[in-house]
């Protein structure tokens, strides 16, 4: 499950490319970087997991090639923040995207979404019905 989820309102490109759309995906999970020597690695990185996920294949930490050579720690820095957002998951030693496609990926953060509101609900509930009883006391 999911600890954190950041969700940006950010508006679907017009010219819908593979890449764009992976673009857009970062954006709106809050993955783009300002610093320009990190521009672009998540997008690459979703790009390997969703290849990865049509081959039903999971890529270690040390087999991410990027363009630019980058310090396994930065990587690293960057699939710890994809995981936050649920994009993908770490078994084992092996990262793969959180499910076969991304369509069942933003299903799966979707239902995480609906029973956290759902625990969030019940407990506010409780916590009307805890009030009312505390006001009932001091009247």
């Amino acid at each position: 499950m999911i600890e954190r989820i950041s969700i940006r309102v950010v508006g679907v490109p017009d010219k819908k490319t593979t890449q764009q759309l992976i673009k857009w995906f970062c954006m709106a999970f809050g993955l783009e970087n300002e610093s320009s020597a990190d521009q672009g690695i998540e997008e690459e990185l979703l790009g390997k997991f969703i290849a990865a996920a049509y081959s039903d294949k999971g890529i270690s930490s040390s087999e991410i090639k990027l363009k630019n050579k980058i310090a396994r720690s930065t990587v690293i820095y960057h699939l710890n923040r994809m995981m936050e957002a649920g994009l993908i998951v770490k078994r084992g030693r092996q990262y793969y995207l959180r499910a076969t496609d991304m369509y069942r990926s933003i299903e799966e953060i979707e239902y995480d979404l609906e029973r956290e509101m759902m625990r969030m609900l019940d407990t506010a509930k409780e916590f009307d019905r805890l009030m009312a009883v505390k006001l009932k006391r001091l009247k």
